[in-house]
């Protein structure tokens, strides 16, 4: 058997909002999630679905701690394997959520993924955190597919263009690393 921490909290979205976070205060929770993020990266691990879902944010002597939760689809950056019950993904395996998963993961079509994945993932979800809603249209993503994502983004002026860089189809716009994403969104 596999013993993990209990996390108990909310949903990032639903906490931002619950508490009424400022613009600044969210932006802050979002910071201390590419800390996580970049942690798992540097161990060598992608996550492959960061969403509000698999973010918890809970309270600890007053102030908000995000923890990211549910690597169950994580994928080994390097041939170090993660454990000796590793469980491997067969390719065409759809695998994710459609909603923050990037272009490269959703096409199943053998671009090997990498980091920039979870950065994809990772602009949604500021996306999200600064307009109170997701990039996209739910009714509009299902007619026009996963290979029409960014057609469906819904324009809001809050957002700038290096966030919706993120959501790009242009996997090698988005940048190799989440420090320049935590340096925009600080």
């Amino acid at each position: 058997y596999f013993v993990m921490e209990l996390v108990e909290g909310i949903r990032i979205t639903e906490f931002c909002d619950r508490n009424n976070l400022s613009t600044t205060e969210r932006l802050e929770l979002f910071i201390q999630v590419c800390h996580a993020v970049q942690h798992a990266h540097q161990k060598g691990v992608i996550h492959r679905d960061l969403k509000p879902s698999n973010i918890l944010v809970s309270q600890h002597d007053g102030v908000p701690v995000p923890k990211v939760i549910d690597f169950g689809i994580a994928k080994a950056t390097t041939d170090l394997q993660l454990t000796d019950k590793t469980i491997f993904t067969h390719a065409e395996l759809f695998l994710g959520t459609p909603a923050y998963m990037s272009p490269e993961q959703a096409r199943m079509g053998g671009v090997d993924i990498d980091t920039r994945s979870d950065i994809y993932s990772l602009g949604v979800l500021l996306y999200e955190l600064l307009t109170g809603r997701p990039p996209f249209d739910g009714e509009e993503l299902l007619r026009a597919g996963l290979d029409g994502k960014l057609e469906a983004v819904v324009p809001v002026p809050q957002v700038g263009a290096d966030v919706l860089q993120r959501i790009g189809d242009d996997r090698n716009a988005r940048g190799e690393g989440l420090g320049e994403l935590r340096r925009e969104a600080g």
